[in-house]
């Protein structure tokens, strides 16, 4: 009877075992945002065209209220996926939202009829036509993008001007610096979900630990007295520009950030929270945390929203990323503070140096001496991760154009060694790059790594 008994159990756990790695092995992470996809996602994911046409998850898979319907939901950098009751999945309407948000809802257009290679639509009165209009056949059509809701248009994007036309599902873009005809699809993903964000209050958590701040370090640094010991405080999830390294000079609107940092956190009695979605401390021993002021309010967030700090992601999102990325962007749209053409125009630093005297060894005389930390602008392009095990490297592009890496230079500073990189990256998008055979990043000491662009400037820095 025991016997039989325990071999009931045994298959009984190889059978969970077997259902857990099948169910591993149907899902496809994403480390550049720690979100999977699987299921009839996955593969309508795959079989409609991937990374270029969806973009990478930016949410888990959940269920949302969509148009009155409880639906199995998943968004995208580029769309929202929909699993309907009866098993499809469909694109989210979200040509059709971000219209909504920015304050210009659709109109029927003129309804005239279609000129020279276009296509008239008179359900909703416009025309498609040149390149929208190849690209819109070529690629799904109707049940794809929907019907267009706009005639094609001149609008802003990230600071430079792109041809556009908003469909009830996507936004086409022509990019002629990548090809006269060449169209890509715009980030409404991200768009239309920071947009809902950005009227969502943060809402501070319950249970929080208090702590009274002690000093001003700089505008994202700060010491408290927490049960009884002094600690020092980094804030997530921002940036600011620096004021108290010894071998830099005081960067654009540094004073102003933590005098900011003061107004807001001096004296105060804070909530701090933690995220587990990031280290606890970081590689200086400091403390990783969200401040909550007495009010309310997050000082973080506060930070970035008025002005006074970059949104900064370090390695993998992080709890409150899709708000503070909308703050930011509330930030620049008027220009407020660091923000400002008047003050630092975005760019902090009194200039960004050029690639110092070639440093490298005699097979890789391309990479330079170590610049140092705290130096690299950090845009276009930031190294968001180096496996030096793996021997790859991950970029991701910060702007809303693309990028050419032609010419292009990711240094192993330690051993002189370029990691080869190359193709584009697309707005927002992250990459990683497989090194070649053979070793170029030093497992067994520090190693950090520098980005050149093709004119020998240092774009971004990597601290190991």
């Amino acid at each position: 009877m025991r016997f039989s008994v325990l071999i009931t159990l045994l298959v009984t756990m190889i059978l969970i075992g077997a259902h857990a790695a099948h169910a591993q092995a149907g899902e496809r992470c994403f480390s550049e945002t720690g979100f999977c996809i699987s299921g009839p996602i996955r593969a309508y994911w795959e079989r409609g065209g991937g990374l270029p046409v969806f973009g990478l998850p930016i949410t888990a898979q959940v269920q949302a209220t969509v148009e009155g319907r409880p639906l199995q939901v998943q968004w995208f950098e580029r769309d929202r996926l929909e699993i309907q009751p009866d098993g499809r999945v469909t694109a989210g309407r979200l040509g059709a939202e971000r219209l909504e948000q920015l304050g210009t809802p659709w109109q029927p257009g003129p309804g005239t009829p279609a000129g020279p290679g276009c296509l008239a639509f008179p359900a909703t009165g416009h025309q498609l036509c040149g390149p929208f209009a190849a690209y819109w056949r070529a690629n799904g059509g109707l049940e794809r993008f929907g019907l267009p809701l706009t005639g094609a248009f001149d609008a802003e994007l990230g600071g430079t001007i792109y041809t556009v036309q908003y469909f009830e599902r996507r936004r086409f873009e022509l990019h002629p610096e990548l090809g006269p005809t060449t169209v890509l699809l715009g980030l409404l993903g991200r768009e239309v979900l920071e947009g809902r964000m950005m009227g969502t209050a943060l809402a501070r958590p319950g249970g929080l630990p208090t702590a009274q701040v002690l000093a001003i370090i700089d505008g994202d640094t700060v010491d408290i007295e927490l049960a009884g010991r002094r600690e020092r405080v980094r804030l997530i999830g921002i940036d600011t520009p620096e004021s108290v390294a010894p071998d830099r000079p005081v960067e654009c609107f540094a004073h102003e950030a933590a005098a900011k940092a003061a107004e807001l956190l001096a004296g105060q009695t804070v909530f701090l929270e933690e995220d587990l979605s990031q280290d606890s401390r970081d590689r200086y021993g400091r403390l990783l945390r969200y401040l909550w002021l007495p009010d309310g309010r997050m000082a973080n967030y506060e930070l970035v929203a008025q002005g006074y700090a970059f949104e900064y992601t370090f390695a993998q999102p992080y709890r409150y990323q899709a708000q503070f990325k909308a703050a930011e962007t509330q930030a620049r749209a008027p220009g407020r503070g660091l923000w400002s053409p008047a003050t630092c125009g975005g760019q902090v630093r009194p200039g960004t140096p050029t690639a110092p005297p070639l440093g490298g060894s005699a097979g890789f005389p391309g990479c330079a001496v170590d610049p140092g930390p705290g130096v690299a602008p950090e845009t276009p392009l930031r190294i968001v991760g180096v496996d030096k095990r793996a021997e790859t490297v991950t970029l991701r592009n910060m702007s809303t154009a693309p990028v050419d890496l032609s010419g292009w230079r990711m240094c192993s500073i330690r051993g002189g060694q370029e990691h080869p990189i190359g193709g584009t990256l697309a707005p927002d998008e992250t990459r990683s790059f497989p090194g070649p055979d053979g070793n170029i990043w030093n497992n067994s000491q520090s190693d950090p790594g520098a980005l050149y662009d093709a004119q020998g400037n240092l774009v971004s820095y990597w601290a190991d």
